[in-house]
């Protein structure tokens, strides 16, 4: 388990973010390896609009305002 509570620091930000941009890493993944909740991810994903999921838990597509990498399958 994160360190809950605590506020993400900058540079952790914007690790979430690039990791969420160029992985297939799961949300739950990101987290533990961040040291962070699933829920810390799940908001700096919906901030920053890095991934949509359209409803789908497994299978979601990169933003567009991120430069439009492409989907997920």
């Amino acid at each position: 388990m994160g360190n809950q509570g605590r506020s993400l620091t900058e540079r952790e930000v914007l690790k979430i973010i690039a990791l969420l941009a160029t992985t297939e890493l799961t949300m739950p993944q990101i987290a533990a390896r961040m040291g962070c909740s699933r829920s810390a991810v799940t908001a700096v994903n919906s901030k920053h609009g890095v991934r949509n999921y359209e409803g789908s838990r497994a299978k979601w597509k990169l933003g567009v305002e991120k430069g439009g990498f492409g989907s997920h399958p």
